[in-house]
């Protein structure tokens, strides 16, 4: 496959990504390769697409769909045809990296799976993502995010201590899915660079949710005490939490001895230095309610913005709890330009959040999310499909 113009300058500029992807997990992969200056094709089902086109407002372009499928070129193709099948295996000739997500029999039952592309493209890095993983007694199962999130540990140690079992607002499995392939790809095409060979690499969203357990994890496997559900509460330090304030909610991080010692100066509380229910960070783990209850008292006469610039100033970690629009007018967010907008003759100029990477400026938001097989004759004729034939192949549904 030929150039046709989707990558920028960036550290991944000359790659070629043939992304089969819809929701969330694998668009996020193949938008942060894109970002990176990959060319990237996104390939969906003639006459429907992505199923996120369908979401929000219902416009094939919302914000969701915009979110992860930016700086790609998007085509349509049903490769289960003969005439699809054929223009399939030329674009995967040419691309260095195919990433999907289709249940686990999908590609295989098709012939076009990792055992069978090989063969045409021997340099070939394939991603598979999936909800529960590519094999074991589970693996026909369909997976989501938060199906993860529970079979995965996860929501059982987020929440209130006297709470349910709760999810985490953001699709926390997803994301992190997309950039566990990242990193393998990442790692496949480094190797590649030394034996010239492809290599299959594999993530899901569950795999994903346990690999994120960390510390929760590590404990359980030594004594299978079942960790407890914390609420904004650090583990294992106190205080290192939220905390409620005159006008909202802040964060604060006052772990170490020494700077437990200046948080409690700067609350004008020096007396609670040595409070023998405070005195050592064992003693404010056991007495935590107390401990919350006295800060909480203290900061009920102040704003979130007073009590930051003091206990800043006092040189202990510590910030505000920001809704949407707070977090989008910190000085420092703007500063740190992770908003970027893109130009689209018809929606104007539209907002994006960054890939949160900085590498001079290599790495950024280009250009909006295609329509539709917007790019079905750029695309196509790059493996020698002509006009005439595209609108042949139009007329059978196979584009």
């Amino acid at each position: 496959m030929t150039e046709i113009g989707t990558a920028g300058r960036g550290p991944l500029s000359g790659l070629k990504v043939l992304d089969m992807t819809e929701h969330m997990a694998g668009p996020f992969c193949t938008m942060i390769l894109a970002d990176m200056g990959a060319e990237v094709v996104k390939l969906e089902r003639p006459g429907k697409g992505d199923s996120s086109r369908a979401m929000g407002d219902g416009s094939e372009r919302n914000p969701y769909f915009r979110y992860i499928n930016r700086n790609k070129k998007g085509v349509t193709l049903d490769y289960k045809q003969p005439e699809g099948r054929a223009i399939f295996l030329k674009l995967v000739e040419g691309v260095d990296v195919l990433v999907e997500n289709y249940r686990p029999t999908v590609m295989p039952r098709a012939g076009l799976g990792w055992e069978a592309l090989r063969e045409v493209n021997p340099r070939l890095i394939y991603a598979q993502l999936s909800g529960l993983g590519y094999d074991g007694p589970l693996a026909a199962r369909g997976g989501f995010d938060l199906i993860a999130q529970g079979m995965g540990g996860i929501m059982h140690v987020t929440g209130e201590p006297d709470g349910p079992p709760t999810s985490v607002g953001l699709p926390i499995c997803d994301l992190g899915t997309g950039m566990w392939a990242v990193q393998g790809i990442l790692a496949a095409l480094y190797e590649r660079v030394q034996t010239g060979r492809g290599r299959l690499v594999e993530c899901s969203l569950l795999e994903t949710a346990i690999g994120f357990s960390s510390w929760t994890s590590a404990g359980w496997l030594v004594d299978h005490t079942e960790p407890t559900r914390q609420g904004s509460r650090h583990r294992q330090n106190a205080p290192y939490q939220r905390f409620a304030t005159a006008d909202g909610y802040m964060m604060i991080g006052a772990a170490g001895q020494s700077i437990w010692e200046r948080c409690a100066t700067a609350m004008g509380k020096p007396e609670w230095i040595e409070d023998p229910r405070f005195r050592t960070g064992r003693d404010r783990m056991a007495n935590r309610p107390a401990l919350e209850a006295e800060m909480e008292a203290v900061l009920a006469g102040g704003s979130t913005e007073h009590w930051v610039e003091v206990l800043e100033g006092a040189g202990v970690p510590c910030g505000p709890v920001y809704d949407y629009g707070q977090m989008f007018a910190d000085p420092q967010v703007v500063h740190r330009q992770m908003v970027q907008h893109a130009s689209d003759p018809e929606l104007g100029e539209v907002p994006h959040i960054r890939t949160p990477i900085r590498m001079d400026e290599d790495i950024k938001v280009r250009t909006v999310a295609p329509k539709l097989g917007e790019h079905n004759a750029a695309v196509f004729g790059t493996v020698g499909v002509s006009e005439a034939e595209l609108k042949a192949l139009r007329e059978k549904g196979v584009v």
